[in-house]
C-alpha cells in the first residue's frame, strides 16, 4: 500500500498571562518591580487517530464445476449473543461482512437455490483480520459425497490475508498469561517485534506507539510521563476482550505511529449473564533476597487489587451490557530518614538526619498554634499510591444491518512524591553566617540530602486521571450487503493536576541549617498550588466501504480536535528562606523569597492552552486477483491545523535591556 501523509508541523508559543516577583533581602537583588515573564509551551504536534475496531469475514463460494454462485446467502450468526450478519454473493462468487462483532463463536450458514445449505461452526474473528472462508456447494438432491469447506484462521503465519506483522492477544491470553503491572503493556511484548521492558516495538520509540481503546485515542498527549496514561494503567485489563499489536498494517485506516499500532476492544454482553469477583495481592516476600553471594535488605512493600465484573442482557438477542469496577492501593516507604535523637545523634547511622526528633516536634506544635497549620509527621510515614477505574457498555442490536455501542470509562489515582529538590537561594551568593562570624556560600545542598528532615505535607501528589467515551454505529445497505459505513465519535480526557496532602494551603518554607544548606522545611510544595496538565481530544470518524467485483474499495473521514490546558505557578503560595529557625519563629527577614501572582482581574490564575486540529482523508482498494493473493493500495493525506493567534503584551514590548 502506499501511504502519503501531508503534515504541517508547527511549534505553538504562548506567552503566560502571571508575573514572578523574585527578591533576596541581602546581596542579591533580582527585581524591584512586576514584570512579565514570557511561558513558552513548546510541543510535540499531538496526534490522534482512531483505529480498527471490529473484524470481518470473506470468501469465494462456487458450485461442484467451480462456477460462482452469484446470489448464494451467507448468513453468520454470534452465537453468544444472537447477533446476525448478513450478505449475499456477488456476480463473482464473492461475499464479505464488514464490522463483525470479534470473537465468536459463530455459526455460519451458506444457501443457494437448488444446492444443500452448508454450515460451518466455532469461527472466531480476530480484531482488524478477516477470516477467508471459501465453500464449494453441492447440488440438492445428489448422492451424499464429501463436501468441501475451506476457512484461513487469522492466526495462521502464512495466511495471505493478514496486512502486515500483527500479533493477536485474545482474551484466553489475557486471563492465563501473567503480569506484573497489571497493565497494557504486558501483553504487547509478547509480538515478537518488542523490545524489552521500555516498550518499544519494531525499533522505535515506545513514544511512538499509539494505543487506541474502542477507536479512543488511550496515548499521553501532553508528552511528561510514560506514553500510556493514568500511569500507564488507563483500562483494566479484566475489562478487555482482544489487543492486536500491529507493527505493519498496510491499512490506510490506520496511521498516528511509527513504532506499533495498539488496538484494544473492550468485552460486551451477551445472552448469558456473566461476571467474576478478583482480587490480586503482592509484597517484599514475593521478592527475591539474593543478588549473587549478597543478600538485599527488603523493603515493606504491599499492592492490592480487587475488581468485579458483570455483562448479559437486557433483551435478549437485542440489548447487552458489560459493567467493570476495580480498585487498587500500592502501599511502599514513605520517609526512610530520621530525627537525630540523644541515643542516636546526627551521623550515627546513614538515614539519622540532623534535625534532632525533639526540634521537630517544636516546630510543629509552633506552627499548629500560631498558624493553625499542620505540617504532619516528619518520619515512619508510608507513600500510598490508589487508583479507581470504572468502565461501563451498551450493545445494542438494531436490526440485522444496524448496530450500535457506546462505552464509558474512567481511571483517577494519584502517586505521591517528595518535594523538588530545586529551591532557592541559588547556590553561589553569599549571605550572612547565622553566627555573625563572618559569612559562608550557599552550597548545592537540597532538601533531600542526608541531614535535612522536612515534614510529610511538604510532600505532593501526581495525579494521573483519564476518562474517556466512544459510540459506533455500524450499518450494511444493499441487498447483497455490499456497501457498509462505520460512523464513530470518541471523547478523552487526559487531567493530571497536582495536589497536596494537606488541605490546608501554606506558604513554603525552607529551614537553613549552620552550614547554609537546608534544615528543615514545610508547607505547600512549591510547584504543586496551580499545576495542571489538561487535554480534551474529540474525534470524528467515518469510514465508508462497498465491494464492487473482485474490489473492495474504503473511503474515510478523520476529524480530531483538541484542547490542551497548561498550568505552572511556581510559589504560587508564597516561598521563603530562613537563615534558622529562630528568624522565622521570631518575625526576621527571609533571606530569599519569591511569589508568583496573576495579573488578570482578581488575581485569579490564568492557565495557558492552545488549541490543535487535524483533518484527514483516505481511500483505498483491496483487490482479490485470487484465492492466493490480494493487492491493497491506497493513499492517505493528514492536514494538521493550530488555531492559536499570538498574543501580544505591551508591558512585555515596552521593555529592553538598557531599562
Amino acid at each position: 500500500m502506499m501511504q502519503y501523509t501531508c503534515l504541517l508541523s508547527s511549534i505553538c508559543s504562548y506567552i503566560g498571562l502571571c508575573s514572578v516577583y523574585f527578591q533576596s533581602s541581602f546581596t542579591y537583588r533580582f527585581m524591584k518591580q512586576k514584570i512579565f515573564t514570557l511561558v513558552l509551551l513548546l510541543l510535540a504536534a499531538l496526534s490522534a487517530h482512531a483505529q480498527v475496531t471490529t473484524s470481518s469475514l470473506t470468501g469465494l463460494i462456487k458450485d461442484e464445476k467451480g462456477e460462482p454462485s452469484i446470489g448464494a446467502t451467507v448468513q453468520a450468526v454470534h452465537t453468544p449473543s444472537g447477533t446476525r450478519y448478513g450478505v449475499a454473493a456477488n456476480g463473482e462468487g464473492r461475499f464479505t461482512i464488514q464490522n463483525m462483532r470479534i470473537g465468536g463463536p459463530y455459526t455460519v450458514e451458506i444457501s443457494f437455490v437448488g444446492a444443500r445449505t452448508e454450515t460451518r461452526a466455532n469461527i472466531n474473528l480476530e480484531l482488524g483480520q478477516p477470516y477467508v472462508l471459501n465453500v464449494t456447494l453441492r447440488a440438492e438432491g445428489a448422492q451424499l459425497q464429501e463436501v468441501t469447506v475451506t476457512g484461513t484462521s487469522p492466526r495462521s503465519i502464512l495466511n495471505s490475508d493478514k496486512t502486515g506483522a500483527i500479533t493477536t492477544i485474545d482474551r484466553t491470553a489475557l486471563q492465563r498469561l501473567p503480569s506484573i503491572s497489571r497493565s497494557l503493556s504486558d501483553f504487547t511484548r509478547l509480538t515478537p517485534q518488542a523490545g524489552g521492558a521500555a516498550g518499544t516495538i519494531g525499533g522505535g520509540s515506545n513514544r511512538s506507539n499509539y494505543f487506541s481503546v474502542d477507536g479512543s485515542d488511550f496515548n499521553n498527549n501532553f508528552g511528561i510521563g510514560g506514553n500510556l496514561p493514568a500511569n500507564g494503567s488507563p483500562i483494566s485489563l479484566d475489562a478487555i476482550e482482544e489487543i492486536s499489536v500491529n507493527v505493519t498494517p498496510y491499512d490506510v485506516r490506520q496511521s498516528g505511529f511509527t513504532g506499533a499500532a495498539i488496538n484494544a476492544v473492550t468485552r460486551a454482553g451477551t445472552n448469558d449473564f456473566a461476571g467474576s469477583v478478583y482480587g490480586y495481592f503482592r509484597n517484599q516476600s514475593y521478592q527475591g533476597s539474593r543478588v549473587g553471594d549478597q543478600n538485599v535488605v527488603l523493603q515493606d512493600q504491599r499492592f492490592y487489587q480487587y475488581g468485579a465484573r458483570l455483562g448479559g442482557p437486557i433483551i435478549k438477542n437485542k440489548l447487552f451490557f458489560f459493567a467493570n469496577y476495580e480498585t487498587e492501593e500500592n502501599r511502599s516507604p514513605g520517609q526512610q530518614r530520621v530525627a537525630a535523637t540523644d541515643a542516636a545523634p546526627f551521623g550515627s547511622g546513614t538515614n539519622v538526619a540532623r534535625p534532632t526528633a525533639t526540634q521537630l516536634d517544636t516546630y510543629a506544635a509552633f506552627l499548629r498554634d500560631k498558624y493553625g497549620y499542620d505540617p504532619g509527621p516528619y518520619q515512619g510515614y508510608s507513600f500510598v499510591a490508589p487508583r479507581t477505574k470504572i468502565l461501563g457498555r451498551l450493545d445494542w442490536n438494531i436490526a440485522q444491518n444496524h448496530h450500535f455501542n457506546v462505552r464509558y470509562s474512567q481511571v483517577e489515582g494519584k502517586s505521591p512524591s517528595f518535594p523538588s529538590t530545586s529551591r532557592s537561594p541559588f547556590g553561589g551568593y553569599t549571605y550572612p553566617n547565622p553566627n555573625g562570624n563572618g559569612t559562608f556560600v550557599n552550597g548545592s545542598g537540597n532538601r533531600q540530602q542526608n541531614s535535612a528532615l522536612f515534614y510529610q505535607n511538604a510532600n505532593y501528589f501526581q495525579e494521573a486521571n483519564f476518562y474517556s467515551l466512544a459510540a459506533e454505529l455500524n450499518s450494511t445497505f444493499g441487498r447483497n450487503g455490499s456497501t457498509t459505513n462505520t460512523l464513530r465519535g470518541t471523547y478523552t480526557r487526559q487531567n493530571d493536576p497536582r495536589s497536596s496532602p494537606s488541605s490546608t494551603v501554606f506558604p513554603f518554607v525552607d529551614i537553613l541549617g549552620p552550614n547554609g544548606t537546608p534544615f528543615t522545611s514545610f508547607g505547600t510544595e512549591p510547584f504543586t498550588y496551580g499545576n495542571l496538565r489538561d487535554v480534551k481530544i474529540y474525534s470524528v470518524k467515518d469510514d465508508f466501504t462497498w465491494v464492487l467485483g473482485r474490489n473492495n474499495f474504503t473511503a474515510g473521514y478523520q476529524g480530531d480536535f483538541s484542547e490542551t490546558k497548561n498550568g505552572f505557578q511556581r510559589f504560587g503560595t508564597g516561598y521563603y528562606t530562613f537563615a534558622s529557625w529562630d528568624d522565622f519563629a521570631t518575625g526576621k527577614n527571609p533571606v530569599d523569597f519569591g511569589i508568583t501572582y496573576s495579573l488578570t482581574p482578581g488575581y485569579a490564575q490564568a492557565f495557558p492552552s492552545f488549541q490543535y486540529q487535524q483533518h484527514s482523508l483516505y481511500l483505498q482498494d483491496e483487490v482479490a486477483v485470487s484465492d492466493r493473493l490480494r493487492v491493497t493500495g491506497g493513499l492517505r493525506v493528514d492536514l494538521t491545523h493550530y488555531a492559536n493567534t499570538l498574543r501580544a503584551f505591551p508591558l512585555v514590548a515596552g521593555l529592553g535591556f538598557a531599562g
